[in-house]
């Protein structure tokens, strides 16, 4: 029962965050130009106007009711054409970076537990700290500028190539990995010392036994619990990712008869 609510207000937000996209889209934005003075100059007036927006929800659900599509890019094109287009690129970044993010943070993790330097090792948890306290779209342009400059034998604009969708998965998945890292060692640090372990070490299994067999498989409720912020981080990342390195398509620009 609480899982099944726990999906239901997952979907109900989902949903109503959807709402507020669809309506942020049809907000009307046209300003008023016009032109003053014997130098001709160009004036720009933005009124905003109730009228003007309903019109632009009702055209959108007319087209959604009557016609059956969500409405008209500036090109003419359907906009679910352009979405499908453009979801199919994006799932093949977001499903890489998912098991990147998983296998790597995890793994990561269980490198920052054992971490023998107290945070000062590099590959430890300085590393860790340091990628979680730079800003995401900093370190981003950071990572692309050393690519362009010192890598230039690798394509990183655009959709072309097989592969091009490695490198946008990986820069997404760089900052949820640290997270996934950060919440696994504290998961494995508060089963560090509980009575199971002494009993499994007095058992005659080894260190490694227990952390597999044990301690991690225990940890997973608090790593799983947090999915939620972790593809919260993930869709965040694509959008700036993807702006970035021009690896999504045209743009698919506004819906049609906005005002």
């Amino acid at each position: 029962m609480q899982i099944t609510w726990n999906i239901m207000k997952s979907f109900l937000f989902f949903l109503f965050v959807a709402i507020l996209l669809i309506l942020a889209v049809l907000f009307p934005r046209s300003p008023d130009i016009g032109v003053s003075g014997s130098a001709m100059t160009l004036e720009y007036r933005y009124e905003f106007s109730w009228e003007a927006y309903r019109h632009n929800i009702s055209l959108f659900l007319d087209d959604v009711l009557d016609r059956g599509t969500l409405g008209f890019t500036r090109y003419n094109n359907q906009a679910e054409e352009e979405i499908g287009l453009h979801m199919a690129r994006s799932l093949k970044v977001i499903i890489t970076a998912f098991m990147i993010t998983m296998i790597f943070g995890v793994l990561k993790g269980i490198y920052d537990f054992y971490d023998r330097w107290g945070g000062w090792n590099i590959f430890g948890k300085g590393l860790t700290w340091i990628v979680q306290s730079i800003p995401d779209f900093f370190l981003l342009i950071c990572l692309q500028w050393l690519i362009i400059f010192y890598l230039p034998s690798i394509r990183i604009f655009g959709h072309d190539h097989w592969y091009s969708f490695l490198l946008p998965a990986f820069l997404v998945s760089l900052y949820p990995m640290m997270y996934v890292a950060r919440i696994t060692s504290a998961a494995l640090s508060n089963e560090k010392g509980k009575p199971y372990i002494q009993v499994a070490r007095s058992k005659g299994l080894t260190g490694k036994k227990v952390l597999w067999k044990h301690m991690l498989r225990n940890s997973l409720y608090p790593i799983f619990s947090n999915l939620p912020a972790m593809m919260l981080y993930l869709l965040s990342n694509l959008l700036i990712v993807e702006y970035l390195l021009d690896y999504g398509v045209q743009p698919i620009g506004c819906f049609r008869h906005l005002m």
